[in-house]
């Protein structure tokens, strides 16, 4: 892993320089907390019943939620994003020439974008806890499980863009189409019982739905790991069927991008 953490490292170098634009960018999350709570305290009395299993209080509910949504855009992203300008630079067929795999390469490249994302989320659950919700903290350590989970299970489409950018030079629309789809019916903003009968089967195949009432019932209802275990069965199968699919798209899009010499070209 000592590739990997020589990419990270090197980007935290690059990132340090501009401490202010680092700095306001994490202290923006806290601005966004405060319309967060007043609107779910003004939601609360409808909100209260429909939340009940996944907490009592529509203010931790939103900030689980955001926080969670957070790390999804960085997830998607991000691996495009460095693909997409590595291949412009020559920086990538560098890389791919080096005795390091691929594997590690690829959590080099968007390793820091995580940590970062990662540290934002944290700060904008702890300005929530210190406008009054209820967060358990002795249940962190799971939640950061369930956290990484869901992490794992959405790199694999950063995988699936950032093979579609080295093919065609664009990710298409699948980026904003899995992030869309994440808020609208994976349970950011409202449990997902409460969609149409007609969308719910749609929620059901989206990783988000499963890792968010896990990641609740642990961090606000303080259930133990037995509890949310079948719902971290379903992300965990999500997690390697979609890694293995992200893996072979890239190699396969790597195989035709040096077959036909544009591996350096954008």
């Amino acid at each position: 892993m000592r590739g990997a953490v020589a990419l990270i490292r090197a980007r935290w170098l690059a990132a340090r320089s501009y401490r202010v634009r680092m700095v306001f960018s994490t202290l923006s999350l806290l601005a966004t907390v405060v319309p967060l709570f007043f609107v779910a305290n003004a939601l609360q009395p409808i909100m209260a019943d429909k939340i009940a299993a996944e907490g009592d209080q529509y203010f931790a509910f939103l900030a689980v939620g955001t926080m969670t949504f957070l790390l999804l855009p960085v997830s998607v992203n991000a691996l495009a994003g460095e693909i997409g300008s590595g291949i412009n630079t020559g920086v990538l067929e560098a890389l791919l020439g080096t005795r390091t795999r691929l594997s590690e390469v690829l959590a080099g490249l968007i390793g820091f974008s995580l940590l970062w994302a990662g540290l934002r989320a944290a700060t904008m659950l702890v300005g929530a806890w210190l406008l009054g919700a209820t967060i358990l903290w002795s249940r962190v350590g799971l939640a950061l499980l369930i956290v990484l989970l869901i992490v794992l299970a959405y790199v694999p489409f950063g995988m699936m863009a950032a093979a579609l950018v080295i093919a065609f030079r664009t990710t298409g629309p699948l980026p904003q189409a899995v992030t869309t789809l994440s808020a609208l019916l994976g349970g950011v903003y409202y449990p997902t019982h409460v969609i149409p009968s007609w969308l719910e089967s749609v929620s059901g195949m989206i990783p988000l739905t499963y890792g968010l009432r896990a990641l609740r019932r642990t961090l606000l209802e303080g259930e133990p790991l037995r509890a949310v275990l079948p719902d971290l069965a379903i992300l965990a199968l999500f997690v390697v069927g979609l890694l293995s699919v992200g893996m072979i798209a890239l190699r396969v899009a790597l195989a035709y991008a040096r077959r036909v010499g544009s591996l350096s070209h954008y």
